[in-house]
């Protein structure tokens, strides 16, 4: 039986994932998580975290040019739930 994955090793590595900040109410998190698993594989939500005074940012690995598209997102998501500004790491 032959290297089913021989096709994959032969592709090009990927970029590498844009880091960002998300200003998040932490009951939020498990919404934005399960609408970027339920996409096309824009951004991975991690639990990660940090505190800026009384701000909470959780850290998103965004695909390579998919920034906008997250914005894009994360602005339909604050119809729901508390969505504040996102920065993206330089």
């Amino acid at each position: 039986m032959g290297d089913r994955f021989a096709p994959l090793r032969s592709l090009p590595r990927p970029l590498d994932a844009i880091t960002a900040w998300v200003e998040l109410d932490p009951e939020a998190i498990h919404f934005l998580d399960a609408v970027f698993s339920a996409g096309e594989g824009l951004a991975n939500v991690r639990r990660e975290y940090r505190d800026d005074g009384a701000r909470r940012w959780f850290k998103l690995f965004i695909a390579p040019g998919c920034v906008e598209e997250v914005r894009g997102t994360l602005a339909r998501v604050a119809h729901y739930v508390p969505v504040g500004e996102m920065q993206v790491e330089p």
